[in-house]
C-alpha cells in the first residue's frame, strides 16, 4: 500500500471524481460510511477480561480498560447501565475533513437514534464552510445537537458535553495543512487536547488536526493528540514516524474506492506493509518438497549468560518454514538448545564466546549473526572471518537495480555483530551486497556515527538519498545529542545513504518498523504494538528473517515478510497476555507463517 503525499492524495480524489465519475459529495459519503463503521467497530469487539468491579460479572466480559488484538481500548461493560454507551462530539472545520465529520455525525445519529447523544461543534462561521460541508450540515437530523466554537469557546449551553463516556471525533483539518494552524482552529485544537483526559477517547479523521502529512516543523500544541486515527485510503508518513506519529495514536486505514489506476501510477518513495502485500510475496509449499528443498539456516548466537538470545532466534528460524536450522553456540551451553529446540542441529564453538566458524560454511543457505554474542576480541576476529567469507563471493549478488541473482546465501546481522562493526568501522567495507541489517535505534545510532566518522558515508551520499525520496526539511538549530540525526526525516536520509552504499537492506526496529532497501524506497510495517519493546523481541526477528532467506526468499522479501509476521505475533501475544505482561517467549509462541 503506497504512502502518498498530501498533494498526490488531492489529485487522486480529483481523478476519481472526474473519471469514475462520482460527485465530490457522493465520494464524501463513501468516506463517511467507512469512517462511521470504523469509529464504532471497537464497540462490537468482545474480549475475555475483567470488568470494572474486579470480577467477571457479565456474560460479555468487556472491560473499562482492556487490551484487544494488542491495542489499548476503552470500553465500559454494558452491565454498568445506560451511562456506559458512548456519546459522540464531532468537531468540524470548514473544508472536506469537516464535511466528512458532518456526514459521520448524521450516520451515527441514524444508527443509534436517541440511545446515544450525537453533537457537532462547527469551528468558524457557517458562511465559510465548503459547499460539501454546507450540504452535510443541512442533512443533519434534528436529533443532532449543534454548537458553534467562537473566540476560543463553545457557544451555548453545553454542560456535560465532555465526560467519561464522550468520544470526541476530530474533523477539523485533513491532509491540506501547510504551516502553522491559525485561530479559530488552533484554539479548538487546544480545547480538544484540554478536555481529552475527561473523555473516553479522541478519534481523528484522516489526520490529527494540525499535523502535516509530511513531517515539518510545528508547535505540538497545534496538533490534536488523538488516541486513534482513521486514515482514509492510505496511511500518511507523519503517522508512522516517532516524532509525529505519537499524535496519531492507534492507526487504522479505511478504503473509499479511489481510482486504482491512478494509485498504481503514482510514484512514491514509501510504502506500508499490509496483508495484501504479504499475500503477494508468500510462496506455496509443493506437495513433493523435502527438507533439502527449503534451505538450511545457520544462527550464530549466544554466549555464556546470554543463551536466551540463541534460544529465541533459533526458535524463530525453526518456525520460518526453512528445512533445517543449525545454531552455532559455545559448547558448554549446547544443552540449552537440545532441551528447548530438539529440532535444531547444534554446532559447538570450543570457546565460551563466538570464536570460530563452523566447518563447511558453504552448505548453509543463510547465516544470521549477532544475538547475545558479546564483543570480546575472539568474537571480533570471528565476525571478521565471517565477513571475509561472504565478501569472497559466497553470497547472493545484489544489483543496484534491486534484482537478486540466486547464489549461495544471505547474511543477517544484528545486535553485537552490528556493535562490533560500529566499533571497527573498517568492517563496513566487508559487508556483502544483499545483507540484512536489523538495528534497534541505539544500534542504528552507533552504526551511523561510525559510518559518518570513518567517511564510509558522506554529505554527498546523504544528498543523493534526498533526491531519491520526498522533499525533506532538516532543522539545524538542534544541539548535539546521542543520535547523529536531527529529526526523523534526517534519520531516513542517513539510513537511505547507508543502504545505498552497502547495497543492503536496513531494518530499523521500532513502532512501524522501517525497511530501507538499496534503491532508497522505505517500507513501514503496519503490525506490532508497544508490548513488543522487551528484551529478546529483536532476536526473534533476526532468526525469522534468516529462516525465510534460507527458505528461498530474497533479502528484501525476507525482511518484509519477517517484520510483518513478527509484528502480527506480537499482536497475538498482546491479545493473550496483555501489553505489559507479554514477553519475547510469548511472541515466539504466537509466531505462525500462513
Amino acid at each position: 500500500m503506497k504512502i502518498l503525499t498530501g498533494e498526490d492524495i488531492r489529485q487522486a480524489d480529483l481523478h476519481t471524481i472526474e473519471n469514475e465519475p462520482v460527485s465530490s459529495l457522493d465520494l464524501m459519503e463513501r468516506a463517511a460510511v467507512a469512517l462511521a463503521d470504523e469509529i464504532v467497530s471497537e464497540d462490537r469487539v468482545k474480549c475475555a477480561c475483567i470488568c470494572e468491579g474486579g470480577e467477571t460479572s457479565c456474560a460479555c466480559q468487556c472491560a473499562d480498560t482492556a487490551v484487544c488484538n494488542g491495542k489499548k481500548t476503552s470500553r465500559v461493560c454494558p452491565c454498568a447501565g445506560a451511562d456506559a454507551v458512548p456519546d459522540y462530539v464531532i468537531f468540524v472545520g470548514k473544508g472536506n475533513n469537516g464535511g466528512d465529520g458532518l456526514a459521520v455525525a448524521r450516520l451515527l445519529a441514524q444508527k443509534y437514534g436517541s440511545s446515544r447523544r450525537v453533537s457537532v461543534v462547527t469551528v468558524g462561521h457557517e458562511s465559510r464552510l465548503s459547499e460539501e460541508c454546507k450540504a452535510n450540515l443541512e442533512r443533519l437530523p434534528s436529533s443532532v445537537r449543534k454548537y458553534v466554537f467562537h473566540e476560543g469557546k463553545v457557544l451555548g449551553s453545553y454542560d456535560g458535553l465532555f465526560n467519561r463516556n464522550t468520544v470526541i471525533v476530530d474533523a477539523l483539518l485533513g491532509t491540506g495543512v501547510r504551516g502553522a494552524v491559525k485561530d479559530p482552529v488552533s484554539s479548538a485544537v487546544r480545547l480538544v487536547n484540554s478536555v481529552s483526559s475527561l473523555c473516553r477517547e479522541v478519534i481523528s479523521i484522516d489526520m490529527p488536526s494540525g499535523l502535516p502529512t509530511e513531517p515539518e516543523d510545528g508547535h505540538p500544541c497545534d496538533f490534536v493528540a488523538a488516541d486513534r486515527t482513521i486514515a482514509i485510503e492510505f496511511p500518511k508518513l507523519s503517522q508512522l514516524l516517532p516524532e509525529t506519529g505519537k499524535y496519531a495514536g492507534r492507526l487504522s486505514v479505511v478504503h473509499i474506492g479511489l481510482d486504482r489506476d491512478f494509485i498504481k501510477e503514482a510514484v512514491s518513495g514509501y510504502e506500508a506493509v499490509d496483508a495484501d502485500m504479504i499475500r503477494s510475496l508468500l510462496k506455496p509449499r509443493n506437495e513433493f518438497d523435502n527438507k533439502g528443498t527449503h534451505g538450511h539456516a545457520l544462527v550464530i548466537a549466544g554466549s555464556c549468560g546470554m543463551t536466551g538470545a540463541a534460544v529465541l532466534s533459533t526458535g524463530a528460524a525453526l518456525k520460518s518454514g526453512c528445512g533445517l536450522v543449525t545454531v552455532r553456540i559455545p559448547g558448554q551451553e549446547r544443552h540449552v538448545i537440545h532441551i528447548t529446540h530438539p529440532s535444531a542441529i547444534v554446532s559447538c564453538d570450543p570457546s565460551s564466546v563466538f570464536s570460530s566458524l563452523p566447518d563447511n560454511l558453504s552448505r548453509y543457505s543463510s547465516v544470521a549473526a549477532g544475538p547475545g554474542l558479546g564483543q570480546k576480541h575472539e568474537s571480533v576476529q570471528a565476525l571478521g572471518a565471517l565477513l571475509d567469507f561472504f565478501s569472497g563471493g559466497n553470497c547472493r549478488t545484489f544489483a543496484r537495480t534491486g534484482a537478486f541473482e540466486p547464489h549461495i546465501k544471505t547474511l543477517v546481522l544484528d545486535a553485537d555483530a552490528l556493535n562490533i562493526i560500529s566499533a571497527h568501522p573498517e568492517m563496513l567495507r566487508k559487508i556483502p551486497a544483499g545483507t540484512v541489517l536489523t538495528p534497534h535505534i541505539g544500534e542504528l545510532a552507533r552504526l551511523l556515527k561510525a559510518a559518518l566518522a570513518s567517511g564510509f558515508i558522506s554529505a554527498g551520499d546523504v544528498t543523493e538519498s534526498i533526491a531519491a525520496g520526498a522533499a525533506v526539511h532538516v532543522r539545524h538549530d538542534i544541539p548535539g545529542s546521542l543520535y547523529p540525526w536531527q529529526n526523523d526525516m534526517h534519520k531516513i536520509m542517513l539510513v537511505r545513504a547507508l543502504s545505498r552504499k552497502l547495497s543492503s537492506i536496513t531494518v530499523v526496529k521500532g513502532a512501524h518498523t522501517m525497511i530501507c532497501i538499496p534503491d532508497g524506497k522505505c517500507f513501514f510495517n503496519m503490525t506490532g504494538n508497544p508490548g513488543m519493546a522487551k528484551g529478546g523481541s529483536g532476536d526473534i526477528l533476526t532468526g525469522l528473517i534468516a529462516g525465510l532467506a534460507a527458505r528461498g526468499y530474497d533479502s528484501i522479501a525476507s525482511a518484509i515478510i519477517g517484520v510483518w509476521f513478527h509484528g502480527r505475533a506480537g499482536d497475538c501475544a498482546a491479545a493473550l497476555k496483555g501489553l505489559e505482561s507479554m514477553n519475547a517467549s510469548d511472541i515466539l509462541n504466537a509466531l505462525k507463517i500462513e
